[in-house]
């Protein structure tokens, strides 16, 4: 059976907007699978909820810019203590102190990116090797693999879609493949 994909994306304040990114660089993919984005509710949560959210995840996004601010760290801390997979990237602009500070004891090795798409690019071709896990966890078909295969390549040579204004599910989200939706009795709107 096919597994879902869980991802967790943490951004600092002025990063808020690239938390959409993530979430419409997998929608454009070329596969049908189950997959969930979580993210830190604007109203807040407890520090329970935190743990649930992250302690089961395939990967963490962490999303720092010019400052470290809440609730950041504390997502970042948890993601190192449940020994999650976490990609961390960063702005390539001027930091506060505080963020200098931060990276100088964050003890993993940053991934620098200069605007969105080239975010977009990095996020692409990680998400696609998540997908191409040796043991197909997503359930993949041979076509989807050879599509991905296809789209990591093109992504390097730097065919990324132009990035829109990102916006819609602010509170994270979850995506269906076809058999999840009939499964739910969802609608499938296609464009067909």
């Amino acid at each position: 059976m096919s597994e879902t994909l869980r991802i967790f994306v943490s951004a600092t304040r002025d990063l808020e907007n690239a938390r959409a990114l993530i979430g419409q660089t997998l929608a454009e993919l070329p596969v049908q699978i189950g997959a969930e984005i979580r993210r830190y509710p604007v109203e807040g949560v407890s520090f329970d909820t935190l743990f649930e959210m992250i302690s089961n995840i395939d990967r963490l996004y962490f999303l720092l810019g010019q400052d470290i601010t809440a609730p950041s760290g504390a997502e970042w801390m948890l993601g190192l203590r449940l020994e999650r997979s976490i990609l961390p990237l960063k702005l390539n602009a001027a930091r506060t102190a505080a963020a200098q500070e931060f990276l100088r004891f964050a003890p993993i090795e940053w991934v620098t990116f200069h605007n969105q798409r080239h975010l977009a690019q990095i996020v692409g071709v990680d998400l696609i090797d998540l997908l191409l896990h040796p043991q197909n966890r997503y359930g993949l078909s041979l076509p989807e693999i050879e599509a991905l295969r296809l789209r990591r390549a093109q992504i390097r040579e730097g065919l990324v879609h132009t990035v829109t204004a990102p916006g819609g599910a602010e509170g994270g989200g979850v995506l269906l493949d076809r058999a999840q939706i009939i499964e739910q009795d969802a609608t499938l709107l296609a464009n067909e």
